[in-house]
């Protein structure tokens, strides 16, 4: 014979998803895990080589200079994370020399780099690519909250006085 239940049944809230909130959380732990794909390496690195190239033969606008000092910060939040810790020197040469294509710009009115700087900047990129065929999409994403994180709070480059 069957023990009487004594509780009455309520039946647990279910969200709007269903379980597929909970299985969407799992899978993006997963996604957060791997590396990034071979189509979105090829999309992030041609942003900034494209920009390099545009500084390279003086068409380039503050946008493109934007775009490789951007991809140089995040590099130096992965090396500063250990992805790549041993070039943490070469992304602080890259920056210096893209500084002083901005110094230069607002005189000139083009950005334009010189030897050194471009020498640095492209030595910085192909560790740049390294890191990111070898981080994981959070790691990615850490570095870019980083730097975000950076230019909010003001730690940017600022001309000396």
């Amino acid at each position: 014979m069957k023990k009487p239940r004594n509780k009455k049944y309520r039946p647990r809230p279910v969200s709007n998803g269903g379980g597929l909130t909970v299985i969407a959380k799992c899978h993006a732990r997963g996604q957060d895990a791997a590396p990034l794909n071979d189509g979105q390496l090829q999309d992030l690195g041609l942003a900034y080589w494209l920009s390099l190239e545009q500084l390279r033969t003086g068409d380039a606008s503050e946008e493109a200079w934007s775009c490789v000092v951007t991809a140089l910060n995040i590099g130096l939040a992965m090396a500063e994370s250990d992805i790549g810790a041993e070039h943490e020197d070469a992304f602080a040469r890259a920056l210096d020399g893209a500084f002083r294509a901005k110094t230069r710009s607002a005189k000139s009115g083009n950005f334009r780099l010189d030897g050194e700087a471009l020498r640095d900047i492209e030595a910085a990129l192909t560790v740049h690519d390294s890191q990111m065929e070898v981080a994981t999409r959070a790691e990615v994403v850490a570095a870019m909250n980083l730097v975000r994180q950076r230019v909010d709070d003001g730690h940017v480059y600022k001309e000396a006085a």
